[in-house]
């Protein structure tokens, strides 16, 4: 739709299907064309876009494209009420999983989530890894080994579980701006590696911890 009406609300919205994206293009969609007016639907800090929303809002929507617009719109939707039926589901089945998640939920930069989707990756019985040193690896976080004519040069993560490390990934950033130990050495590291190697390096601990 974007290279037909020339419409780039994506360059500026982060998430288009999110609550100002959808309230945007549903009054597009419904025949609202005055950019301005457009733009101060969006919410929050995205209100402070109103010059480039109102450029990324220009455009020609024809009936053709206001018709599967307003499809698309209805079924994300749709998968919004069974995403949250299905979360309100989760905490039942759940049940027998309480101890060990409100455990987890306990470690810095862990919400419910996080621990709900951790548990659904390695499950609760961490003997059959046999070391943490495996699960980082099932998980891509150990470095690679790089050796040649007796020296040991500097090698990339292994390959893993691409989501288990993404979610791994995303716990060890939220440590960030805690004061916890995962907290400070993310942030001295990040000093000395840069910002993804101390997540991947944080994200190692955290297997350990686990």
């Amino acid at each position: 739709m974007r290279e037909d009406t020339n419409i780039t609300l994506a360059r500026v919205v982060s998430d288009v299907c999110g609550k100002s994206g959808r309230r945007m293009l549903e009054a597009r969609v419904a025949g609202a064309r005055d950019p301005p007016k457009l733009s101060a639907r969006a919410l929050g800090t995205l209100r402070r876009k109103s010059p480039p929303l109102e450029v990324a809002l220009e455009g020609q929507l024809t009936a053709h494209h206001a018709r599967r617009s307003a499809g698309a719109l209805a079924l994300v939707e749709v998968l919004g009420r069974q995403m949250a039926e299905i979360a309100q589901q989760l905490p039942e089945g759940l049940g027998p999983m309480a101890p060990p998640r409100e455990q987890r939920d306990s470690m810095p930069g862990v919400d419910a989530m996080t621990a709900r989707d951790l548990m659904a990756e390695i499950g609760l019985a961490m003997t059959r890894f046999g070391s943490a040193s495996r699960l980082a690896a099932g998980a891509g976080l150990s470095p690679g080994n790089h050796d040649r004519a007796g020296k040991r040069r500097k090698g990339r993560t292994r390959k893993g579980h691409r989501y288990l490390r993404r979610v791994l990934g995303q716990w060890a950033w939220a440590t960030r701006k805690t004061s916890t130990l995962l907290g400070r050495t993310l942030r001295r590291w990040e000093a000395r590696v840069g910002s993804k190697k101390a997540a991947v390096a944080v994200a190692q601990k955290i297997v350990v911890i686990i």
